[in-house]
């Protein structure tokens, strides 16, 4: 279980006061904003994505990879939308409930043909693949966990 130390009960109506933990919970698990959150974030990071793959790459002044002239604000958005993407995604291909599992489906599927409809280059097709196989493999992934808990 993931758990953080938020500060969200200081001046509370309800009369608490101090900090409460926060974590990942089975009541966090299953709540449906799992699907938008995931949606959005996988939508930030593939138009992040295609700014690399229509505009290329050019040569930073650290010697690294950097988006292409007009393409910037697409490399800033790939660059800080990775991380919660990252989370997200592992979350919905490793958990047991179906909100997780569905965000990474329904983003997968809308940013995949989302992708379709920018191009048909290489790198198109592979970035539309990759998100596919995601949309195809997280809900397989929770009915397999939740059957194996059944037993």
């Amino acid at each position: 279980m993931i758990t953080a130390d938020v500060d969200v009960g200081v001046g509370m109506a309800d009369g608490r006061a101090g900090p409460r933990k926060w974590s990942l919970d089975e009541e966090n698990w299953s709540r449906a904003w799992w699907v938008p959150l995931v949606v959005v974030v996988m939508a930030a990071l593939t138009w992040g994505l295609l700014g690399y793959v229509e505009g290329g790459c050019e040569r930073g002044p650290r010697g690294g990879c950097v988006a292409a002239d007009g393409y910037e604000l697409r490399g800033w958005v790939f660059f800080l939308a990775a991380m919660p993407a990252y989370f997200v995604v592992v979350t919905g291909l490793t958990a047991d409930r179906w909100p997780p599992a569905l965000g990474v489906a329904a983003g997968g599927v809308v940013c995949g043909l989302g992708t379709l409809t920018q191009g048909r280059t290489t790198g198109h097709l592979v970035v539309a693949g990759v998100l596919l196989a995601l949309a195809v493999t997280a809900p397989v992934l929770a009915h397999r966990r939740r059957r194996a808990a059944r037993a």
